[in-house]
């Protein structure tokens, strides 16, 4: 039971399962990808019961099926320290793995054991741009609650909210700030909302990162989705989070006190210095009064910073503090020249936004002042 297989495109689709393979388990099977040789073809399948993977690829001189179970990470640094183009992979009894001068014989588990993994799924379906996605996971995935505890698993996600009218809204929000991106989709087909964990973004994003296709079908079926990359010969299929996120619509401000409008890069830099002084309070003060703000920041170990600007101010000067960090990491991904932000309250969420580009926006909390 053997098969030759070229050594870099074996070790790019073992990488791409990096993200759907579980670490923390009490259950060796899950931190294991499985090997399946069918009719010429190796498919390789990862899963951690939230995320699952399948891809397969072309292989040569196959002399029967098998199927096996090897320890992910050993088997990808050995792959990636490699130096033959091809190798030979035998099981009998071990995995034998041969290239060139070198040979690793890995132990296996049973393929048996391995969660049975079902990328046949029916339901409703759409097509999504695979450039507008990756654009759209990028703007908003960082804004997630990191905590995946039970209690929090609604905010350590991403929603996404097809709307009427062929619209897509993808949201993530930590319940300090939140991040929405919107896009016009080519299908008008609707699917319902649903929740994908942080986890299973951070596998989506790879698989994005590393595709070729350019139309991605995604297909729904009760509580799992499928995301099918045709020219890939890549599945993911995920898990939906069974959890009500919140009303996000209901938080965005309609009404201002304030609006300003600066340089997205100056305002950045500006942030960036203010966080070397801002401590672990995180904590900056700005001024804004008749186009003019003045910022602040200290911390007892650190010391003090204080610049100014001139902006385009209109409204009613106040006195109100952000977090640098939450500032700086929403212009980070602003793309425009210059960018606005409306204020509603100095203890009421805050609007940040690109000019002249309506597809997304990120609302932040003001700091108490102290």
């Amino acid at each position: 039971m053997s098969f030759e297989i070229d050594t870099r495109v074996l070790k790019n689709a073992v990488q791409l399962t990096s993200n759907a393979v579980s670490r923390k388990t009490a259950n060796p099977i899950l931190k294991g990808i499985k090997l399946a040789v069918e009719d010429d073809e190796l498919h390789i399948y990862a899963t951690d019961l939230q995320t699952g993977f399948h891809k397969w690829l072309k292989v040569k001189d196959s002399d029967e099926n098998f199927s096996t179970v090897v320890e992910q990470t050993i088997f990808l640094e050995i792959l990636s320290n490699l130096t033959s183009e091809t190798i030979t992979i035998t099981l009998d009894g071990v995995l034998k793995i041969s290239g060139g001068n070198s040979v690793f014989r890995l132990p296996t588990m049973d393929p048996d054991e391995f969660p049975s993994l079902a990328f046949d799924v029916t339901g409703s379906s759409i097509s999504l741009d695979r450039r507008v996605i990756t654009n759209m996971i990028d703007k908003v995935i960082f804004c997630a609650l990191k905590d995946s505890s039970s209690l929090s698993r609604n905010l350590n996600a991403v929603y996404w909210d097809f709307r009427q009218g062929g619209f897509l809204n993808l949201v993530a929000t930590d319940s300090y700030r939140l991040a929405l991106s919107e896009s016009k989709l080519e299908d008008d087909n609707v699917l319902s909302p649903f929740l994908l964990s942080l986890k299973s973004m951070d596998e989506l994003k790879t698989i994005l990162s590393a595709a070729k296709t350019e139309k991605i079908k995604v297909v729904q079926s009760g509580s799992q989705v499928l995301f099918d990359f045709e020219e890939d010969n890549n599945q993911l299929i995920f898990n939906v989070i069974d959890a009500e996120f919140p009303n996000y619509l209901g938080i965005i401000p309609q009404s201002f006190i304030t609006k300003i409008k600066a340089k997205t890069s100056e305002f950045l830099a500006i942030m960036k210095r203010m966080s070397i002084t801002a401590g672990s309070e995180e904590y900056t003060l700005l001024n804004i009064e008749d186009g003019r703000i003045q910022f602040y920041a200290s911390s007892p170990d650190v010391g003090e910073a204080k610049e100014e600007i001139d902006v385009e101010q209109e409204g009613r000067n106040l006195e109100i503090a952000y977090s640098p960090r939450y500032f700086r990491e929403a212009l980070e991904r602003i793309e425009t020249v210059e960018f606005e932000f409306d204020i509603s309250d100095e203890e009421k969420p805050t609007i940040l936004k690109p000019i002249e580009d309506n597809s997304y926006m990120f609302i932040i909390m003001p700091k108490r002042k102290s």
